[in-house]
């Protein structure tokens, strides 16, 4: 795997990293604050898209991760790849795992199946997310009304793909995800802030696992953490927790 990162020229956002590139995909590790695609309430934003479109023309969105959110994505370069890879992000052949780092001591492992209300219809839409605990960790200070503060790097599979589900998932169990504005814990948001120096939705898509879309083969994605989390999760008493290795990409 040869990663290859390249910047956005914008202030806003970080550089793109290039995990992979063939003829035809393209998968990166999305920065923050980036859309995928152009949203009508910030029409000059940059998007992940328009960025990949200066070195590869034929660059085209099949899924989407919120604006905030960093971690894998998969692009299609040809009209066969975007029709083949959306029908399995359809038909939920993607595997989708996450990592985040949310308030509280959760339990090892369990699921999440609170249904979400879709935010253009109304409806309420089944939503399942199952998750799995890899740390917990401290700090003997006080945050907002807790004495002091808990924490849990916990990693997530989400089986469906509703808006914000993982925020809205976690916040539903009160383990809001730290950074996260709209459905957070300001005081726990302020602490990381206060202790980063950084604006960080502590949110990320570690993982990807497709078919490739020429010859059926399975891909997965697996990716590292950046240094902001290192300096949080180090804060917190966790260092060395298993399943954050760097970048890989087997096929």
């Amino acid at each position: 795997m040869n990663a290859d990162r390249f910047a956005s020229d914008e202030t806003r956002c970080g550089p793109i990293t290039i995990v992979h590139a063939d003829e035809q995909i393209i998968v990166i590790d999305k920065p923050p604050a980036m859309l995928t695609h152009p949203h009508r309430r910030d029409p000059g934003a940059p998007t992940v898209v328009d960025v990949l479109r200066r070195r590869y023309p034929d660059a085209a969105n099949v899924h989407r991760l919120d604006r905030m959110t960093t971690g894998a994505m998969v692009l299609a370069r040809t009209q066969e790849a975007a029709g083949e890879l959306s029908r399995q992000f359809r038909d939920r052949e993607v595997g989708k795992r996450y990592l985040a780092i949310v308030r509280g001591h959760m339990d090892d492992a369990g699921a999440i199946t609170i249904a979400l209300e879709q935010p253009t219809t109304g409806e309420q839409v089944e939503a399942r997310t199952d998750y799995s605990t890899i740390a917990r960790g401290r700090v003997g200070e006080p945050i907002g009304r807790y004495e002091e503060g808990w924490f849990t790097l916990v990693e997530l599979t989400l089986h469906t793909g509703r808006t914000h589900q993982a925020r809205r998932h976690l916040h539903r169990i009160d383990h809001p995800v730290l950074g996260d504005t709209k459905h957070g814990d300001k005081n726990y948001n302020r602490w990381a802030l206060a202790k980063t120096g950084s604006k960080h939705l502590y949110l990320r898509a570690i993982e990807l696992s497709f078919r490739h879309p020429l010859d059926g083969e399975p891909v997965r994605v697996r990716l590292g953490i950046p240094e902001l989390w290192t300096v949080l999760l180090e804060t917190v008493g966790i260092k060395g927790a298993p399943g954050i290795e760097g970048a890989s990409l087997l096929r």
